[in-house]
């Protein structure tokens, strides 16, 4: 999104200022340095990061939302919208790597855990050559592809979330039984 979506997005725009793409780049770079570790606490149980999801979901559809209208006004509303996009899609990126890995690593059977991780190995493969595909078909379409580009994977989440809640019976495995603090 922030490699090929948002700069190209930007430089095609009547609106924006041109000089907004570098510094939307610096302000992800300084969300995920800041807030990367205190968000994955808020999924550090598959409970809690089945209900990331919810948010995850409005995250990416806000997303798309704010980079549609971005082209609906001037330079100020443009630099608005898109600076709501960024921090929206920034919160999904960083709500996405804590949900997917904790979900591959808690639900995966006990019997079948390298197979799962392969498969969300092979999920981020998968993710990493039709994203830019994705991203390009949004900026061909215009501020329709950016709604439908957050709302297809807003839905997405919403399908995960109504998917994993038969496994919440199951313990984590990737949050210790006891912390150091109780020994």
């Amino acid at each position: 999104m922030f490699k090929v979506g948002l700069p190209l997005w930007i430089a095609h725009s009547d609106q924006a200022p041109h000089g907004l793409a570098p510094l939307l780049m610096v302000l992800n770079n300084l969300m995920v340095v800041a807030l990367q570790v205190p968000l994955a606490r808020f999924g550090a149980t598959t409970a809690a990061a089945r209900s990331l999801l919810l948010p995850l979901s409005a995250a990416f559809a806000l997303g798309g939302v704010a980079m549609a209208l971005s082209v609906t006004g001037g330079a100020f509303t443009a630099t608005l919208f898109l600076t709501t996009s960024a921090v929206a899609f920034t919160v999904a990126e960083m709500l996405h790597a804590t949900v997917s890995w904790e979900l591959s690593v808690a639900l995966a059977p006990g019997t079948a855990q390298g197979a799962y991780l392969g498969v969300h190995g092979l999920a981020q493969s998968a993710q990493r050559s039709i994203g830019p595909l994705a991203v390009t078909a949004a900026i061909a379409t215009g501020p329709l592809g950016w709604t439908a580009f957050g709302a297809t994977i807003a839905v997405t989440c919403v399908f995960q979330h109504h998917l994993v809640r038969d496994q919440l019976s199951r313990t984590a495995l990737s949050v210790p039984p006891v912390t150091v603090s109780e020994h």
